[in-house]
């Protein structure tokens, strides 16, 4: 039943010839060389576009019409990135914005997931959900972040909840979306062979609705480190947050554009494995 579902147009009739299993073969070859090459692509865009960045700092560092306490130099900045990782603060911070965007995303992807199942498959509750999430859409995370710390108290807890605010809306359109991409001709030959809820879901929806979903899931998981330094911003006394809100009370313009950095690669670390993530649950789709 799954091959027949998954494999509607892809697999061959001779499927158990030579000639059918060379060409799967070929295929998922061309799927490998293919990752390679958008691997070795996106780092060569990567170089390309950090090299225009420090070309156009450095010039404007040069040219003297931004004062150093509002944009210090390439040089500085490396300076203080390098005493920082020294030193371990930065790191330790690092950890404590991954833990906190992990955890937010963690649990606004089970939120989505269930309520996203829910509303996909019930009419009703779509019509009752859609005015609820067109206001709190509608309302900024810095003007709730507050409120959530003085309800929760503190510690990290508060943090991780602003995360999931902001993550479990979009993750909740992309699963509704997603899943009723799924075309019913496909329900019903699942229904057809006695498939029950949780096998059609398994079996059926999840990997037809998977391209859809896994953009969800890189989108959701770059917006959760925005959540956490949100959190962080109000109230924290760790994280890359922190940083950014200590460096900025105290003019310490270099320390600031480290702690930038470190979110800037933490997020494109991220959102490189879920990448890579993506291309490899579905290489099923070219072979």
């Amino acid at each position: 039943m799954t091959q027949q579902l998954l494999r509607r147009h892809v697999w061959p009739p001779h499927t158990g010839s030579a000639i059918g299993k060379a060409e799967v073969v070929d295929a998922a070859w061309q799927s490998r060389r293919g990752l390679r090459g958008d691997l070795a692509l996106s780092l060569l865009s990567l170089l390309f576009f950090t090299g225009l960045l420090y070309a156009i700092w450095e010039a404007v560092s040069l040219a003297g019409t931004v004062p150093s306490f509002i944009l210090p130099t390439p040089l500085q900045v490396a300076q203080e990135l390098g005493a920082e990782l020294s030193s371990g603060d930065l790191l330790a911070n690092t950890a404590v914005t991954l833990q906190e965007a992990m955890g937010g995303f963690t649990l606004a992807t089970v939120i989505a997931g269930v309520c996203g199942y829910a509303i996909a498959h019930v009419r009703p509750l779509e019509l009752l959900a859609a005015p609820f999430i067109a206001t709190t859409q509608a309302v900024p995370i810095v003007a709730v972040a507050p409120i959530i710390i003085l309800l929760l108290g503190p510690g990290m807890w508060p943090r991780i909840v602003t995360c999931t605010v902001v993550v479990v809306f979009p993750l909740l359109i992309t699963t509704v979306t997603g899943l009723r991409s799924v075309e019913r001709d496909y329900h019903n030959v699942a229904r057809v062979f006695g498939a029950s809820r949780l096998q059609t879901l398994l079996l059926v929806e999840l990997p037809l609705a998977s391209p859809i979903l896994l953009g969800g899931l890189k989108l959701g998981l770059t917006l959760s480190i925005i959540g956490a330094v949100v959190g962080e911003f109000i109230t924290s006394n760790s994280g890359l947050g922190f940083m950014i809100n200590s460096s900025i009370a105290n003019f310490e313009a270099a320390t600031r554009y480290a702690a930038l950095i470190a979110l800037a690669a933490l997020g494109m670390t991220l959102f490189g494995i879920m990448t890579l993530g993506e291309r490899t649950l579905l290489q099923w789709r070219d072979v």
